[in-house]
């Protein structure tokens, strides 16, 4: 069976898009693209777990406290009512147990990843989430990265491994 044979729940799984890493990322406006995503997967009735990535040191105070400005959501894509919100201490979501957790308990075979940066956390969570035989599928232009070519570069690498591409007009429309 194929990803796309699959009948089950589609996750949208949204990673980090906190303020201090948004603005090291190389598209800023990767952001209004991905709340158009999200508005699509409210439409659907899909679940959005919101993840972020928070410092562990104490010292690092604009990243380690949540509410913290940095660390704080952008407008538009921070938890809603009932949304899950994981958090991680490194790059790779799943390296979070509760992450396996929460997506079993909403019944997800199929993740919609949108995020930063795409080659770190949003690669590492399609890769874990693809060998844990979820489908996976990357809004490309809803995710940026440390550059234009990284981004790039790491979609070519998860095509490649078999992950789904989309940019969002296509995922909205279909």
């Amino acid at each position: 069976m194929t990803h796309t044979d699959r009948v089950g729940t589609t996750t949208l799984l949204e990673i980090d898009w906190q303020n201090w890493i948004v603005d090291i990322g190389h598209d800023r406006s990767a952001a209004d693209r991905a709340r158009e995503v999200r508005h699509a997967a409210r439409v659907r009735g899909w679940p959005v777990v919101c993840t972020r990535y928070l410092s562990r040191d104490p010292a690092d105070q604009p990243r380690f406290d949540p509410d913290s400005p940095a660390a704080s959501f952008l407008t538009g894509l921070g938890p809603e009512p009932g949304d899950p919100v994981v958090t991680k201490h490194d790059r790779d979501i799943f390296d979070v147990p509760e992450t396996a957790s929460v997506l079993a308990r909403l019944g997800t075979d199929r993740l919609v990843l949108t995020g930063v940066m795409t080659d770190h956390g949003v690669a590492l969570a399609a890769r874990a989430a693809a060998a844990r035989g979820l489908a996976v599928t990357v809004v490309a232009d809803a995710c940026a990265a440390t550059s234009a070519g990284a981004h790039d570069d790491t979609l070519a690498s998860l095509r490649a491994a078999g992950t789904q591409v989309l940019g969002t007009a296509e995922l909205v429309s279909r």
